[in-house]
């Protein structure tokens, strides 16, 4: 039976049980990873799913040697002079050896010393950028303080706008006019590239007090057809602005974990996006009724509906109704 895991949120899979076993001696699973064969609903740990454990040894109750006796040798400090370098003493006893090094010239300090504060100066800007980028209300008055600008002139906006709204990455797309230009830019909307460079995906600031709207998702009615991927957590959205997301008929991806506005009814207006293969309800409000609409949807292969309000008996029936399908209801 194939086995998925799942770590921080992130579920990885499907994989064999002896992928999985490799994967946890080379360490690239962990033993606390949580994990579940295929059809199951029940999460362990990927340790005791497989029947592994992990042992370590202290080091001070290792066997000795034979030869290797518990009283201490008399130690023998021998000189060495390599050419070059300063000389070193090397204090030793049988079977055991260390070695010590005369301390570092006032120039390796200073060196050393210039190293770990560039090093220092290059973690804490990044930092602070990505804090800046993030949340960029709070962070940018902050930073005005100490004389930093973080307005960019009208030019240099546009010329960073344009490059999203113009890549055209289906042959029937046209430039989009100067109207829906002005509309994506005034909405918190952020548009990157698939992985795979052949479509959009839309992504909700992480500020939850930028996160998109129904109206929003308006703006991106004109290039409804470039978009694979979208990422709403922790949105506005309700009922009304699902409807709009039917019209998306290439969507493949759809996270919309967080918006309390989202109901049953809502979710029945997703059946007609046939490419639609995961879906994210998490803590959104449900009821039964969307256990049917869930299974009428052929080409789902990941649902997520835990703290959404359906009982154990409701998330099981569509586990069984779909065995193919990977239901995860917390």
């Amino acid at each position: 039976m194939n086995i998925y895991v799942s770590r921080d949120g992130e579920t990885f899979g499907p994989y064999s049980d002896e992928q999985a076993r490799q994967f946890l001696l080379s360490g690239q699973l962990l033993g606390s990873d949580y994990a579940l064969y295929e059809g199951e609903s029940e999460w362990k740990t990927l340790g005791d799913l497989l029947g592994v454990t992990q042992q370590t040894i202290p080091l001070d109750q290792l066997p000795q040697s034979p030869g290797q006796s518990s009283q201490p040798k008399q130690k023998k400090v021998v000189k060495k002079k390599i050419a070059g370098k300063k000389s070193i003493n090397v204090q030793s006893n049988r079977g055991q050896s260390s070695v010590v090094v005369q301390k570092q010239g006032i120039l390796s300090r200073i060196l050393s010393t210039i190293i770990i504060f560039t090093v220092t100066c290059v973690v804490v800007c990044g930092a602070v950028a990505g804090l800046y980028f993030v949340f960029p209300a709070k962070v940018g008055p902050m930073l005005k303080v100490f004389g930093i600008s973080t307005e960019l002139s009208s030019s240099k906006q546009a010329k960073n706008v344009a490059p999203i709204t113009e890549n055209k990455t289906t042959p029937d797309n046209n430039t989009l006019n100067g109207e829906d230009r002005q509309r994506l830019r005034s909405a918190n909307i952020i548009l990157l590239s698939t992985e795979d460079g052949d479509g959009l995906r839309v992504m909700s600031p992480v500020d939850k007090d930028l996160g998109l709207t129904d109206e929003d998702l308006d703006a991106l009615i004109p290039i409804s057809d470039q978009i694979l991927s979208m990422d709403l957590t922790y949105a506005g959205i309700t009922d009304k602005g699902i409807l709009t997301l039917s019209k998306f008929e290439n969507l493949r991806k759809l996270n919309l974990e967080g918006n309390t506005g989202v109901t049953a009814a809502g979710v029945a207006n997703l059946n007609n996006l046939k490419n639609l293969s995961y879906l994210n309800l998490v803590r959104t409000k449900l009821n039964d009724e969307v256990v049917d609409v869930l299974i009428s949807m052929e080409n789902l292969r990941e649902i997520y509906l835990f703290d959404t309000g359906l009982n154990q008996e409701s998330i099981s029936r569509l586990a069984d109704k779909r065995p193919k399908v990977f239901v995860n209801g917390g």
